[in-house]
C-alpha cells in the first residue's frame, strides 16, 4: 500500500516494528552492493500494541528516541521510512480475474475483496498488482489492511518526525530481502519467526498464501523458565547458545521444547499441504528458509527438516551487502533483521 510521495529523491530506511521490538536500517545503492549505512534495534513495552494497533505511540516514541539519535552501528541518515505490517492483520490473496480493461480492474478486486474479506471496505485500505497476465484470464496480488492499524504507525512516525514512504505486508518485505540474497528457483516456504508468532508465505515465483502461527520464540523461552524453573536471561541464553543441538542440557532442553516445537512444525505441515492440495497445478512445496531470531537456535533447523521432510535453510538477508565501514552484525542478530532489510532495499525505487 503506497502513500502518495511528494520527494522521491530522498532516502529512506526501513523500520520493522515487532510486538517487543524495532529493527531499523538504512541501505544505500553503490557499485555492485548495497551499502549498509547504519542498523540498530530497541526494545519497548509489549503493552503498547493491541490487536496490531499502536494503541500508545508516545511511549513506543520514546523507548526509541535513543536508538533514533545514536544508531547501534553506523548512522541512519534518512527521516522517510518504509514500514511493514504483521502478516496476521494483513489479508493478502492471489485473484484470479477474466481479461478486462485496466479502468475496470480496480472495482473487481473491490468486489473480490468484499467476498473474501470479513472486514467492511470503508475499514480497509487496499492495493493491488497484476502479476501474471494469460490468454483467458490475470493473475492480480491483492493486499488489504485495516485502516485503524495503517493510521496507527502513521500517527507513531508523525511522533517520531518521520515521513512515510511506504507501508508494506512483513512478509512480503522479509521475501523481498531473500529473493535478494537467494534466488527462490521452485517453490518455497518462508518462515519469519517473531517472539509471539510465525508469519508463513509460501512463494511460487510470487507470494501465493500467507498464513500465521500463533506461538513464537517468547514461547520457547517460557517454556524452559517453567520447565527448568530458571529466568528469563538464563533461559534464553540456553536457547540462543545451547538450543536443542547436541549438548549436556539437550535431554532437558528437549524434554521441555519437544512438544512446542513439534507443534511447530504441524502448522508449517498444515500451510505445505493446503497449498499442495489446491488448485490444478498441486506444485510441491520444494524447501524451507527460516529467518527470525529464534532461526539462530542451534538444533531447531535439522529438527525441522527432520519432522516435515524438506530442507530447511537459515535466511541470508546480509548476503551481497557491504558493510566495509560498520561492524557486520552477529550470526545470531542477522536474522532478525530480514523483515526490516527487505524494506530498506527499495531504496532508489520509491
Amino acid at each position: 500500500m503506497r502513500i502518495p510521495l511528494v520527494y522521491r529523491e530522498r532516502p529512506i530506511f526501513g523500520f520493522d516494528l515487532g510486538t517487543r521490538t524495532a529493527k531499523m536500517i538504512q541501505l544505500k545503492p553503490g557499485g555492485k552492493h548495497m551499502q549498509v549505512m547504519g542498523y540498530g534495534y530497541a526494545t519497548f513495552p509489549g503493552e503498547a500494541i493491541t490487536e496490531g494497533i499502536i494503541v500508545d505511540p508516545q511511549e513506543i516514541a520514546q523507548a526509541l528516541a535513543p536508538l533514533m539519535k545514536q544508531m547501534s552501528f553506523g548512522k541512519i541518515t534518512a527521516t522517510r521510512v518504509a514500514a511493514a505490517l504483521p502478516v496476521a492483520k494483513v489479508f493478502t490473496r492471489v485473484l484470479e480475474l477474466p481479461p478486462m480493461n485496466p479502468a475496470d480492474l480496480g472495482q473487481a478486486v473491490r468486489l473480490e475483496a468484499e467476498q473474501y474479506i470479513p472486514v467492511p471496505l470503508p475499514d480497509l485500505y487496499i492495493d493491488y498488482e497484476t502479476i501474471e497476465t494469460g490468454a483467458d484470464h490475470s493473475e492480480v496480488l491483492m493486499v488489504a489492511a485495516p485502516r485503524a492499524i495503517v493510521d496507527s504507525y502513521i500517527k507513531l512516525f508523525d511522533l517520531m518526525g518521520l515521513e512515510v514512504a511506504l507501508v508494506d505486508s512483513s512478509m512480503a518485505a522479509a521475501t523481498r530481502a531473500i529473493v535478494a540474497s537467494t534466488p527462490l528457483d521452485k517453490p518455497t516456504l518462508v518462515a519469519d519467526i517473531g517472539s509471539t508468532s510465525i508469519d508463513l508465505t509460501v512463494h511460487d515465483k510470487v507470494i501465493r498464501l500467507t498464513d500465521t502461527i500463533a506461538m513464537g520464540g517468547d514461547n520457547l523461552t517460557q517454556q524452559l523458565m517453567k520447565d527448568l524453573g530458571i529466568g528469563r536471561e538464563q533461559a534464553s541464553e540456553i536457547k540462543y547458545k545451547f538450543g536443542t543441538g547436541p549438548s549436556g542440557l539437550q535431554p532437558k532442553v528437549m524434554a521441555s521444547l519437544g512438544a512446542p516445537l513439534k507443534k511447530m512444525c504441524d502448522e508449517m505441515r498444515r500451510v505445505i499441504k493446503y497449498y499442495q492440495d489446491r488448485g490444478t497445478q498441486k506444485r510441491k512445496i520444494e524447501a524451507i528458509i527460516v529467518s527470525g531470531g529464534s532461526a539462530s537456535m542451534p538444533g531447531f533447523l535439522e529438527y525441522m527438516a527432520a519432522q516435515i521432510n524438506i530442507p530447511v535453510t537459515v535466511a541470508d538477508p546480509w548476503a551481497g551487502l557491504e558493510s566495509k565501514h560498520i561492524q557486520h552484525v552477529s550470526k545470531y542478530d542477522a536474522p532478525m533483521y530480514t523483515t526490516a532489510i527487505g524494506l530498506a532495499r527499495l531504496e532508489g525505487k520509491l
